[in-house]
């Protein structure tokens, strides 16, 4: 039997302890209730220890008794599932592009970046039918390195980032080029690293830090027993060396709830993960934080998207703060301020070019945008910041650990080579690999 913590330890909104497993939950989106010790297809899968889960998925590690391995099942929702059907509302294509990455190009560069896809099966619970990936185990992310400082400083050394970043164009290079794939969901618990000694890893974990449930309380046979999340570290004891640091690119799939206040207001907006270049199974995409200019003014996007969300993200690790964060004006929206910070961020204003494309613009811009030069006053109802975003480079001055001037002057050409407002003027993955500021 395993040890037990109590349930007030943790809640998620449902009141649950994690995902809500409860049959009639308010919600549950029809989680397949795992138990430690339980096989599946056939007993070729024991589930050893649950590593997490999200809105639409649980993930757990479990020994493969067939190829004599550990692997991640990811076990999809029975709603997560119903997604991947083939039809006019399909919502996610998940298991196709994991097969598409495995079998794209082994040979390329970027290649290795990425989840190792094995297997997939179904299987049956009281919400119906669960689709289940079969992976490789992987450990701690980006999110895990932000919270190894004291007292609230999320920064990452800049030889880490600059370590992580090559990483993660490599295998943003082989998702585009190679695969045909835009992730626009890249972001800080999707670039995740690979245990260099797995096996070892897991066998230290199982044995000093075993797998826990939440207390049940006084039901003698309750009818679900919660696990507790416990994710994998990437080394036992010993500190973490930035060239031991192996960025995977994960989560290509399922749908997620973006959660934005507004004021008073929830802002609750349903999108999807990874898609086809060819085919987009919705237009709204990315985390609002991160979130490209063209895809709020409604223009086509594609992979340059993901550029964007990476060189805000490069903003966050070295300075510990978010690029962007708009607020609501009385006189103007969410969005506007959302835009209005981007110039601010970058120098620069957007191209009328540019907006003449753009489904929105006159929800943002007044009508003189058609000229060949931007007036001063081109948004239809911002004026002024009290707060303004400051620029790049005043940012990286006074919160990184860059050090020198030509350091911070390297690293601002490099993220604005990332933010350009204008996606055709954004520098692509292979263009940034080989940006000098990525050989310091």
């Amino acid at each position: 039997m395993s040890p037990h913590i109590s349930a007030n330890s943790a809640a998620s909104v449902s009141g649950f302890p994690e995902e809500d497993l409860r049959e009639a939950g308010r919600n549950s989106s029809g989680y397949f209730a795992a138990r430690l010790g339980q096989t599946l297809e056939r007993g070729r899968y024991c589930i050893m220890r649950k590593l997490g889960w999200g809105q639409y998925s649980s993930v757990w590690l479990a020994r493969d008794f067939t190829e004599n391995r550990f692997v991640a099942l990811k076990i999809l929702t029975s709603k997560a599932t119903e997604a991947l059907s083939e039809s006019a509302d399909q919502q996610s294509d998940e298991q196709r592009m994991l097969k598409k990455v495995a079998d794209a190009d082994p040979a390329h560069r970027g290649y290795r970046h990425h989840l190792a896809y094995i297997d997939a099966f179904d299987l049956k619970g009281p919400h119906g039918l669960h689709h289940c990936l079969v992976t490789e185990v992987l450990g701690f992310g980006m999110d895990f390195l932000r919270k190894l400082r004291d007292k609230g400083d999320t920064r990452i050394a800049p030889s880490i980032v600059k370590h992580v970043v090559r990483q993660v164009l490599l295998g943003l290079e082989y998702l585009h080029e190679e695969c045909g794939i835009v992730h626009t969901d890249l972001k800080h618990d999707n670039i995740l690293f690979r245990p260099r000694d797995l096996h070892t890893i897991i066998s230290h974990e199982l044995s000093i830090n075993p797998s826990i449930t939440y207390d049940c309380g006084t039901e003698l046979n309750p009818s679900v027993i919660p696990v507790v999340s416990q994710s994998l570290p990437l080394s036992i004891g010993a500190p973490i060396h930035e060239h031991d640091l192996d960025v995977v690119l994960a989560d290509l799939g399922h749908c997620a709830l973006l959660v934005v206040p507004l004021g008073n207001a929830i802002l609750r907006e349903s999108l999807n993960a990874a898609h086809w270049i060819s085919h987009h199974f919705q237009e709204q995409i990315q985390p609002f934080a991160l979130r490209a200019p063209e895809v709020l003014l409604g223009y086509p996007w594609s992979t340059p998207v993901d550029i964007w969300s990476l060189g805000c993200l490069i903003n966050e690790w070295l300075t510990g703060g978010w690029l962007f964060e708009p607020t609501p004006e009385p006189m103007w929206s969410f969005e506007e301020d959302h835009l209005a910070r981007m110039t601010e961020a970058v120098d620069a204003h957007f191209e009328p070019s540019f907006l003449a494309n753009c489904k929105r613009r006159d929800e943002y811009f007044n009508q003189e945008v058609h000229n060949s030069v931007l007036p001063s006053g081109a948004f239809a109802h911002f004026t002024e910041h009290k707060e303004p975003t400051w620029p790049l480079r005043r940012m990286l001055e006074t919160y990184s650990e860059l050090g020198n001037d030509s350091e911070i002057e390297a690293t601002e050409r490099f993220m604005k080579r990332c933010l350009q407002l204008s996606p055709e003027r954004r520098a692509t993955a292979r263009e940034l690999i080989d940006d000098p500021w990525l050989a310091v």
